[in-house]
């Protein structure tokens, strides 16, 4: 016998054996055991999840001479001649190929034949969604009331193109994209029956490459095993599949923070000429920072994360259309190193560090006057000492004067913590409307940053920011 494909050498041959799909199979199997069987399924999903091979289980497990718990046994003549493809009672159709009514008009004719060998004939149709609208027509009375010996199980892809009249005649089952560790666990198997070494991250890259389909990762792995001759590195796969590892996505993030703009351009001219593709990058980068982001610990915070991510999905469609898409992502990634400013502004903002960039006059006054200030927090803990310019102690009241007509509000609405706080009565000093004086500024080349920051990340001024806005 010829080499046998690995999708085909380790298709499931039990519901058991069916991976990521256990809501669809347990169910099914239970049903078979207790001799509640519907007539008609629909099975719908993404390709190469199981919906056929579920299918061809179901026609074994139906017509099995020795069945066990609802599995069939596959050791009896039935069984192997299911699995050969040579049972006269299973019927495959491929309706990409046979979508006109003249072959519905067919099947129907045959329908009420009694089975040749099985006890149920079972009519598997592929790509049911590719049938004419005559065709949905032509089934919808056979549907509705088969022969007892008859189940219909009719796989797609597209279940939104079914008509509701055929669906409301059916039972439907939803296949899922398998999970990618299911894919690893099985691949890890397979290669261990295989007699193949592998790195874990190889098999990873696989999974991220197959999108959740099984039987493209087992294809991957096949032609893997072949090019690395049984010996599946991580390197040897991500050139062959263009799927980054994450110690290289990690690097395109490092350097993109940092802004080491010649080392990310070096990194990515070396991507271009080995022929990764930039959408793919773009993506994978998209998954390694929602992972970065669950992780417990990561070198990144979740404040960074969150920016990374808005910054790299707002360029996505860009980077994909763009004449030069990897240049577009070496600017897309450089952009990560403004977080750093946009760190800066946040301490700013929460009073939590001095900022040379203000004007002497008013840094140098109102700095020295709030040094020795103890940190005074309201019932939300947010530092109200961000608002206070300046505190005059007199022997039964405290006069405060606030920064701007912005903070007098806020400090106003807090006039009572703040009593507590210095144990008198607080008078808030309200700060003329046309006194220029009184408001904290930032010089011109602040401002410019401050609002090339707020539009990169579309953002807005927070209240108490000390800056007066026009």
């Amino acid at each position: 016998m010829g080499y046998l494909a690995i999708p085909r050498k380790y298709r499931p041959s039990r519901f058991s054996d069916v991976v990521g799909q256990e809501h669809v199979t347990e169910t099914i199997k239970n049903a078979i055991k207790t001799g509640k069987i519907a007539h008609a399924y629909i099975f719908a999903g993404p390709r190469g999840v199981g919906k056929t091979t579920t299918a061809r289980i179901i026609a074994k497990a139906l017509n099995c001479e020795n069945p066990r718990d609802g599995e069939p046994c596959n050791a009896c003549s039935i069984c192997d001649a299911i699995n050969k493809g040579a049972f006269p009672d299973v019927i495959e159709i491929d309706a990409a190929s046979n979508r006109g009514i003249d072959q519905i008009r067919e099947l129907r004719e045959t329908v009420f034949y009694s089975p040749t060998r099985g006890k149920y004939k079972v009519y598997i149709i592929d790509e049911f969604h590719m049938l004419t609208k005559e065709a949905f027509n032509a089934l919808l009375k056979t549907l509705e009331e088969p022969p007892e010996h008859v189940v219909f199980i009719l796989a797609t892809t597209e279940l939104d193109k079914i008509p509701a009249t055929i669906l409301s005649r059916c039972q439907r089952f939803l296949f899922k994209k398998v999970p990618e560790n299911r894919i690893i666990e099985t691949l890890a198997d397979i290669c261990g029956k295989e007699s193949v070494n592998f790195e874990t991250e190889a098999l990873k890259l696989i999974a991220v490459a197959s999108e959740g389909c099984l039987r493209d990762a087992e294809s991957l792995l096949d032609q893997l095993i072949a090019l690395s001759s049984g010996n599946i590195t991580a390197e040897v796969a991500s050139r062959f599949l263009g799927v980054l590892g994450s110690n290289i996505l990690k690097n395109l993030l490092e350097k993109g923070f940092t802004g080491d703009r010649k080392g990310l351009k070096e990194l990515l001219d070396q991507l271009e000429s080995t022929g990764y593709n930039p959408s793919t990058i773009t993506r994978q980068l998209l998954s390694f920072i929602e992972e970065e982001f669950l992780k417990q610990e990561s070198q990144w915070n979740k404040e960074e994360l969150t920016a990374a991510f808005e910054i790299v999905t707002k360029n996505l469609k860009t980077i994909e259309s763009h004449p030069f898409p990897f240049t577009a992502l070496l600017f897309t990634l450089y952009k990560l190193s403004y977080f750093k400013e946009v760190k800066k502004l946040s301490e700013i903002l929460k009073g939590d560090i001095n900022f040379s960039a203000l004007t002497p006059e008013t840094s140098t006054n109102s700095l020295k006057k709030n040094s020795n200030k103890n940190e005074i927090k309201d019932t939300n803990g947010f530092n109200l000492n961000h608002y206070i310019k300046d505190v005059i102690k007199g022997k039964n009241i405290v006069e405060i004067i606030p920064k701007n007509m912005t903070a007098y509000e806020r400090l106003d609405a807090k006039k009572k913590e703040l009593e507590i706080e210095y144990g008198k009565h607080v008078v808030i000093v309200k700060p003329a409307q046309n006194d220029k004086s009184r408001e904290v500024k930032l010089d011109p080349e602040t401002e410019k940053k401050v609002d090339k920051i707020a539009s990169l990340f579309n953002a807005k001024i927070v209240p108490g920011y000390p800056r007066k806005i026009k």
